[in-house]
């Protein structure tokens, strides 16, 4: 079935591939797992990158450092084209839209929406927040750590919370996250498509185009852009 349709397959999700298929989810999450793979995201992530017209992944293409020394102004606008063309595809490919209209369904239904980021993501989040409140939804974005832990605690179940988190490594995710499970919060959980600890305890996954480096990069070109383009979704 992968073989046959590959591209119908990167936009399915687990469900909808068990009944096309006539086995159950787990059987799936088996297939991903003799494949020594993390889960469906990442068996969907090396799909993708293997077609030629779905992902143009090239192997000297590089996420991490585009832009070379002594290249001309011509070469590096393109280059860096290229970085935000290869992420839009990916986090398209990526993109489950049964799981975005539940998201977007249970946020219409919410009490109240929180986002919880930290980093780099809070500018995002913020920016997220502004064009919600342009549209006459107002949500919570906590900013400091106090803020956060106390936007989560006094959370509930009529509330739903949006959690950035590219590689589930910054120090508040877990507390946060725990504390969230503890008063029954449903959480979407936006993050990079790898293995992240906390997607086990996510109601809702969204996932991010995970092809660039955390640590060893001149910017966070991709991420920024990946990010962007799930919120501006939602």
């Amino acid at each position: 079935y992968i073989k046959k349709n590959p591209q119908e397959f990167v936009k399915k999700s687990a469900m909808t591939i068990s009944k096309e298929c006539f086995v159950s989810t787990s059987t799936i999450y088996r297939l991903c797992d003799k494949l020594g793979l993390s889960g469906l995201s990442e068996l969907k992530v090396q799909i993708s990158g293997s077609l030629h017209d779905y992902l143009q992944k090239q192997e000297s293409f590089d996420y991490d450092y585009p832009v070379k020394q002594n290249q001309t102004q011509h070469e590096i606008i393109n280059q860096l084209k290229d970085v935000y063309d290869q992420t839009i595809i990916s986090t398209l490919n990526l993109m489950d839209t049964e799981q975005l209209r539940k998201i977007v369904h249970h946020m219409k239904k919410s009490k109240s929406i929180d986002v919880y980021a930290s980093a780099g993501h809070i500018y995002f989040a913020e920016n997220f927040k502004f064009q919600m409140q342009e549209i006459g939804v107002n949500i919570q974005v906590p900013l400091e750590e106090y803020q956060q832990r106390l936007c989560a605690a006094t959370s509930n179940e009529k509330h739903i919370a949006i959690v950035i988190s590219f590689g589930g490594r910054g120090a508040l995710v877990e507390p946060i996250i725990q504390t969230l499970k503890d008063k029954k919060t449903p959480i979407v959980l936006i993050c990079g498509a790898k293995q992240n600890p906390y997607e086990k305890y996510a109601d809702y996954h969204l996932y991010m185009n995970p092809y660039e480096n955390h640590y060893r990069k001149i910017s966070s070109f991709s991420t920024r852009l990946t990010l962007l383009y799930i919120l501006d979704c939602l």
